[in-house]
């Protein structure tokens, strides 16, 4: 592959995209900010292309960790409580 052509079109399309006014997704400005890290981590490199890939194939994409209800959950009992111990303190 040659990374510093594919690096200097990444950077060539990121800036036409700025230009152009319009919202850019975050999905597609990390795939062509993170070209130099698939350069060097072929797992990253591989699920960023699944990603994007995706997100051209249906509009959806996912850039996060998928956090289980019980841990949404936790998360409020944690600062209801804080708030609660708070106000009583």
């Amino acid at each position: 592959m040659d990374w510093p052509a594919v690096d200097r079109l990444c950077d060539e399309l990121d800036r036409d995209l700025e230009a152009s006014g319009d919202d850019i997704p975050e999905i597609v400005a990390h795939f062509l900010s993170d070209s130099d890290i698939r350069a060097r981590d072929a797992s990253y490199g591989e699920a960023q292309r699944d990603a994007i890939r995706t997100y051209l194939a249906t509009g959806d994409y996912f850039d996060g960790v998928a956090v289980p209800w019980w841990g949404c959950l936790a998360l409020v009992v944690g600062v209801v409580g804080g708030l609660i111990a708070w106000a009583l303190a």
